[in-house]
């Protein structure tokens, strides 16, 4: 535990791991630190940026760590909370004769989200790593809303070719009965037996100014978020889902959140959260790989096929192991 008094930390809760946040601020796992945590919804996010702030820490993919460097807003990965990005990339029966891998794409019509998104990333850079160029299959259905229903109905009428999911969308889309997996990045394993080094998912990333001003404060913070997932991994997601109920979940229907964690579990990092040399390249590799659409958000990431970057400045393990060291 820290001895001195530390600074206020904000932590961006705008991905799918946000929630472990909310487990550690009910546990009192924060103040456990000498920490006073101020946990931020997405338009408070907003208005922060906004205004010229930056936030001193948050809970977000490992990429935005790669897309900070080229925009003038570099983050520090100093944790990997989440181990596998739980995607899972799966063809039409109709077209599962012909798609029976990423080299296969060439021409097809793929539902995968935004081009700039984790899932647009994957996607992308399984095709060229299988050889294809980029931009070599057509990106269709990428609107949030309504999604569900239009990519089903694509299915039905041979529209839609390959999708690439997360949960809760991946199960949806498996009980239509339309479709069948073909990459399964839902695990830690399996992503790597799929490309070969571990894809770090949500993770706790600091900006490298704060990281050098208040390393007792960045301690503190890994220790608490790893003590989290001790709690988490050692519970299940019903008691998670009812330690949440007045917060992160309220207003939420119980069953549903109860599921959603639950299909968020296998991607929980199982006490390794360090970064490796190859897992940081791996993501350089595959922005660098990816076609960006014309979006605002997609020129802004696009700048990354500009930039060489050394992936060792993107992350430390100097915390963890820190943690690790003091916890055994």
């Amino acid at each position: 535990m820290a001895e001195s008094q530390e600074p206020q930390l904000s932590l961006r809760l705008g991905s799918k791991a946000s929630w472990l946040a909310y487990v550690a601020e009910q546990l009192g796992y924060f103040k456990d630190e000498n920490l006073a945590v101020t946990l931020l919804n997405k338009q408070e996010i907003k208005d922060l940026e906004a205004g010229g702030d930056r936030l001193e820490a948050q809970v977000n993919w490992f990429q935005h760590a790669v897309f900070g460097v080229v925009n003038g807003k570099p983050q520090l990965a100093v944790m990997v909370l989440h181990d596998s990005p739980g995607i899972t990339v799966m063809v039409s029966d109709a077209a599962k004769d012909e798609v029976r891998s990423a080299a296969d794409f060439a021409g097809r019509r793929i539902a995968e989200g935004a081009s700039h998104s984790a899932k647009g990333i994957v996607t992308s850079y399984l095709a060229t790593r299988a050889g294809l160029p980029s931009g070599s299959y057509t990106p269709v259905m990428a609107a949030v809303d309504g999604r569900r229903e239009a990519v089903t109905q694509g299915l039905q009428e041979g529209t839609v070719d390959v999708l690439t999911f997360m949960e809760p969308m991946t199960s949806y889309m498996k009980e239509t009965g339309l479709v069948s997996t073909l990459y399964d990045l839902g695990t830690r394993d399996s992503t790597v037996a799929e490309l070969g080094a571990v894809w770090p998912a949500e993770s706790v990333l600091v900006t490298p100014e704060f990281a050098k001003d208040h390393p007792e404060a960045v301690q503190g913070l890994v220790n608490a978020m790893a003590r989290t997932l001790e709690y988490v991994r050692s519970s299940t997601p019903e008691q998670i889902a009812e330690l949440l109920s007045s917060t992160y979940l309220a207003g939420k229907e119980t069953a549903e959140a109860v599921q959603a964690i639950a299909k968020r579990w296998p991607t929980l990092s199982q006490g390794e959260y360090t970064i490796s040399p190859e897992s940081a390249q791996l993501i350089i590799d595959a922005i660098k790989a990816c076609p960006f659409d014309d979006t605002v958000s997609g020129q802004t990431r696009a700048k990354v096929k500009t930039v060489d970057i050394d992936p060792s400045t993107l992350y430390t393990n100097s915390f963890v192991q820190e943690q690790s060291a003091v916890a055994s």
